[in-house]
């Protein structure tokens, strides 16, 4: 079976499960999809992507072990936040050609648990060739359809546009039928939304203005730096109030917009993706203003960088990883936790760095990502 035909099994099985049993579309990553159904206290993911062929059968069993375990790690990230739930995630693994591997009903065996069973990953194994799904005795809400699509034949010709058009349809139709069911847009429909504009023009803004600074006289130059609008006291105490946001858009050195370049670009996609672009750019400047105030009102040295900006996006995703764990857990879980832990031991380790603009910054933006889920329950509360 070729990518195309792959792609399009994947969406049939999605839109049956997100259309017709209640399923939520909760990540889309170029054609790997997790959806997500929660009945009583169980909670369970579907995660549909293609079979991996190792170079032998032992390899194979310990690629997909270790992709279990991962499960495991990622749902106890925001499950224990929700004690009284069962996590329960299934990998449907979708053979794609006949290969050297270990046979499915053997791969259908194979399961990762934790020690109270509270979190649950196990394989499941389709063949399309033989229309059959190879999987354990756990009960899944959709398994009888999903049974029902395999049994259908696969087309031996189609037409590209045609296939994605009609997965584009399947898409739309599974974020209808969540938007009916929840009344609101969810953040993982929007994960299908491609670019993050505001994301790069901001990281474009910072390279052009330190190449504009570095031209004319250096970026580290004190003099350059309050030229171009830096933080800088004296100047803000004489009305130049306009120094609390022109600081967001300079780095002092190569090294300093290096740093602040790669964090951008990791952090901000997603969350731009996530929360829109205009809010996500409305975010990102009140952070940033922010952490100039508190290091005017703290710090007399003169500063500037992105940095209280991007504590201020950690700060969102903190905030919503924790008001929405099933929806921005993986984005704000443990690696996020220990990135901001790590960057707050190099604040006080590393001279010269600005702690009070990152405090400031990563304070408003926990208040705006507060505010942005409390009014958005509000609206649903609503309607």
């Amino acid at each position: 079976m070729n990518a195309h035909l792959l792609n399009d099994l994947i969406w049939r099985m999605a839109e049956e499960l997100g259309v017709r049993h209640g399923y939520t579309l909760i990540d889309n990553d170029e054609g790997m999809l997790t959806l997500r159904r929660q009945e009583g206290v169980r909670v369970t993911y579907l995660f549909l992507l293609p079979l991996y062929y190792g170079e032998s059968p032992e390899a194979q069993q310990e690629l997909i072990r270790s992709q279990l375990q991962e499960s495991i790690d990622w749902m106890k990230t925001f499950g224990r936040r929700k004690s009284a739930l069962v996590h329960r995630k299934i990998h449907l693994y979708i053979r794609t050609s006949p290969g050297v591997q270990t046979p499915l009903e053997d791969l259908a065996k194979i399961s990762v648990s934790s020690v109270t069973e509270q979190y649950r990953a196990e394989a499941w194994a389709a063949d399309p060739g033989q229309h059959k799904l190879f999987a354990s005795e756990t009960r899944v809400t959709g398994r009888e359809s999903l049974e029902r699509i395999l049994r259908e034949p696969i087309p031996s010709e189609y037409e590209l546009g045609a296939l994605n058009a009609s997965i584009e349809r399947r898409h739309h139709a599974i974020i209808r039928a969540q938007e009916e069911r929840f009344g609101r847009p969810r953040q993982e429909e929007s994960g299908r939304r491609k670019g993050s504009p505001v994301t790069f023009a901001l990281t474009a803004i910072n390279v052009v203005v330190w190449l504009l600074m570095t031209a004319y006289g250096g970026s580290d130059n004190p003099e350059t730096l309050v030229r171009f609008g830096a933080k800088y006291n004296p100047y803000i105490d004489r009305g130049e109030y306009w120094r609390w946001i022109t600081p967001i858009f300079l780095h002092i050195g190569g090294l300093h917009l290096w740093f602040n370049s790669t964090a951008l670009l990791s952090i901000g996609g997603r969350l731009e993706r996530g929360i829109g672009s205009l809010t996500f750019a409305l975010f990102y400047l009140l952070a940033g203003i922010a952490g100039n105030i508190a290091s005017y009102t703290f710090s007399p040295t003169i500063s500037a960088g992105a940095s209280g900006a991007i504590f201020g996006l950690m700060g969102v995703l903190l905030v919503l990883s924790v008001m929405d764990p099933d929806l921005w857990g993986e984005s704000g879980g443990g690696a996020m936790w220990g990135a901001l832990a790590m960057n707050v031991v190099l604040g006080f380790i590393v001279p010269g760095i600005d702690n009070y603009a990152h405090f400031g910054g990563l304070a408003a933006g926990a208040a705006a990502g507060w505010v942005y889920m409390t009014l958005k329950r509000a609206r649903v509360s609503a309607r």
